[in-house]
This record gives C-alpha cells, sequence and structure tokens, in this order.
C-alpha cells in the first residue's frame, strides 16, 4: 500500500484466485488467457508434479514452456536472469510453482521484466503465493530486503490435492505464520474498536482474530487428518489468501513486529545456524515470544505452546540452533529493539520474553 497525495494504492489478494479440489485443471486455460507461452520457475520436485499433472492439457493448448528447475537462492541476481531468458525465448509470461522461495523468484522475475503471472503453490507454508511483495535474499542466504510488486499476482491456483502432499512439517510451519498476525498486529497497540486506529488498521485486527480464532480452534484436526478433516481447503483458503489481505493492509515490509522480527534476525546474524528451519518454524518461537511480550495470559500462552509441540515445531532459541548466549541475546535485543520500533523504555519487557523463549 502506498500513500500517493491524499489517496492510495492498495496491493490486495489476487486477480483470480482458485482454490480446492481439482482446479489444477485450470492451468492450463489461465496460461493461454495469458498469451501460451510460460516460463515455468520452481523446484525440480515441484516442477516435475505440475508437468505431470498438467502435461496433456499443455499439449492439447499448444503451450510449450520454458523449464526452469530452480535449486539456488532466491536472489536479485537471479530474477533479473530469468527475465533475460524469458526475453530471449519469447515468453509471455511467468508461471511460479513450489514453495516461498520459488514464488518469491518468479514474482520478482514478473515484476522486473513487466510480465503476467500464475503462481501455483505445492504448500501452505506462508502466504507467498498471493502477497505483493517478493522477499528477497542475496546468494549466501542472508536477507537483501523486498520488492513491491506493480500489480497483484494476476492468478493463483492453488489446489487442495496438490498441496495435501507436501510434508505436515510445511503445513505445520504456515499455521504458525498465519497465527504470528494477531500478536503482531496488536503488538503495543490497544485495537478494541475503529476508533483506536487507522481503519487500514483495524481491518488488520479485525482479520488478524479471525485467523488465529479459525487456526488455533481447527489446526490440530488439520494437522492430524490433512483432508480427512474436512477442512484442509479452509486453510488453504486462510493461509494463501487471507492472510495476504491483511500483510496487504499492513503495507507489507512495514508490519515488521517482535515473531518477524525475530525471523529477519535470525536470517540475518545466525544464517547458517538456523539454515535447516522453515521460515514459519522460526517465526513459531517468534510467536511465543511476542505474546509474553503482549503480556497474554498464561492460559493463552500455553494453548498455543501445546499446539506447537502436538505439530512438533520448536519452541526455543536453541531448537533453532542458536545458542542462547550472552552475546547471542545482545544481538537479538540490539536488533528487536532498532527493527521493531522498541524504545529503550521496553528493553526489560522484551529481555523477559526473550527469556521465555531459551
Amino acid at each position: 500500500m502506498e500513500m500517493q497525495n491524499d489517496y492510495m494504492n492498495l496491493r490486495v489478494g489476487a486477480g483470480k484466485f482458485f482454490y480446492g479440489h481439482g482446479c489444477i485443471r485450470e492451468l492450463a486455460t489461465e496460461v493461454k488467457r495469458l498469451g501460451g507461452k510460460p516460463l515455468l520457475l520452481g523446484g525440480p520436485g515441484s516442477v516435475k508434479r505440475i508437468l505431470e499433472l498438467s502435461g496433456g492439457a499443455f499439449e492439447a493448448e499448444g503451450i510449450h514452456p520454458i523449464v526452469c528447475a530452480h535449486t539456488e537462492a532466491c536472489s536479485r541476481r537471479w530474477a533479473n536472469a530469468y527475465v533475460s531468458l524469458a526475453r530471449q525465448e519469447g515468453c509471455t509470461l511467468i508461471l511460479g510453482v513450489g514453495g516461498g522461495k520459488c514464488l518469491d523468484l518468479a514474482k520478482c522475475a514478473a515484476t522486473f521484466g513487466g510480465m503476467d503471472l500464475i503462481c501455483v503453490p505445492t504448500s501452505v507454508a506462508t502466504c507467498v503465493a498471493s502477497s505483493s511483495v517478493c522477499i528477497m535474499y542475496h546468494d549466501d542466504g542472508k536477507p537483501d530486503g523486498s520488492v513491491a510488486m506493480n500489480k497483484e499476482v494476476d492468478v493463483v491456483i492453488a489446489d487442495t490435492d496438490v498441496i495435501a502432499t507436501a510434508p505436515k512439517r510445511t503445513l505445520a510451519a504456515g499455521i504458525f505464520d498465519s497465527i504470528a498476525k494477531l500478536p503482531e498486529v496488536i503488538h503495543n497497540t490497544n485495537v478494541n474498536s475503529y476508533r483506536d486506529c487507522t481503519l487500514e488498521k483495524y481491518i488488520c485486527a479485525v482479520n488478524s482474530k479471525a485467523i488465529y480464532n479459525f487456526l488455533m480452534g481447527e489446526g490440530c484436526n488439520v494437522y492430524d487428518n490433512g483432508i480427512a478433516s474436512g477442512r484442509l481447503t479452509d486453510v488453504i483458503l486462510t493461509n494463501l489468501l487471507h492472510t495476504s489481505v491483511v500483510s496487504g493492509f499492513s503495507c507489507g515490509v512495514n508490519q515488521l513486529a517482535l515473531a518477524h522480527g525475530l525471523y529477519d534476525c535470525v536470517r540475518r546474524s545466525f544464517t547458517k545456524e538456523a539454515s535447516h528451519m522453515l521460515h514459519g518454524e522460526i517465526v513459531a518461537v517468534g510467536v511465543l515470544m511476542q505474546l509474553h511480550f503482549n503480556q497474554t495470559s498464561e492460559r493463552d500462552i500455553k494453548e498455543v505452546r501445546a499446539l506447537m509441540v502436538h505439530m512438533q515445531l520448536p519452541t526455543t532459541l536453541a531448537q533453532l540452533g542458536i545458542e542462547p548466549n550472552e552475546e547471542n541475546l545482545r544481538v537479538l535485543v540490539e536488533y528487536l529493539i532498532s527493527s521493531t520500533g522498541l524504545c529503550l523504555a521496553d528493553e526489560t519487557r522484551l529481555r523477559q520474553a526473550l527469556e521465555q523463549i531459551i
């Protein structure tokens, strides 16, 4: 969301959002509508799976994708390389498939190249498929800021049957990446009414509460039972669209609070130590810290921690691979204070919250 004089430029949601059983059948039609010549970009496994599911329809429509199985970093260098390849091959759109890294890379390439974009997520680990910001990294894995998209993602195709085959670990990570929205939105803020803040902030608070209540209520059932739970498609809608709507109204990069602040610091300062951890796994540990900082009730914190333990998520810095020694804690405290707008008077409360995840 950008402020231009007296009006806003909101980029929220997607041009089309297909979700549910069998919606992958829409992919060939949407590719054809957007010019019919895609640069297909994703991880090797995801690329293979989507070609198996859609190859026949592609052939029937005369679609011959330029296939790029990506295993490197989600970096600006790689995004520019794929733009050059797409132009060289006469591609009309970018087709991103897979998880967060490849979808952010596809989004960045589409933005740099001024091209249309289809995202086919293969898990619900983050809301990347429909968010309007691309989270970027250097080739060594350290954060490299973000790239704001010029428009919403044109099409998202989130097939329940495709996503159901993703590892349960990605489901747990995605659930807690979305749960984080509520404690972060109310970080150092009292939002009891639309009169307490801007309408945009109130929209974030109301929607974040709905996300939190739904995932705390159904997360265990979906984690344990997958499609058989009867609610996996609802989790797909929640994690891949509803959560990104909150991000859109939060202006994306301007919503950093403690849970995602911890993630950012870990990727910057403990890149190697936590390289094996998923985005949502690091954020989940940050959620516990954020809840303690917010002085949330012990009952609610116990419920969150119990769900994390049930889903085999980390609950401490040590489980992320970070030794909680004096120097590492100093790095975390200094970064969290500077990046989340805390004043020095909040440092004691922050340190007390950090002690809960040691």
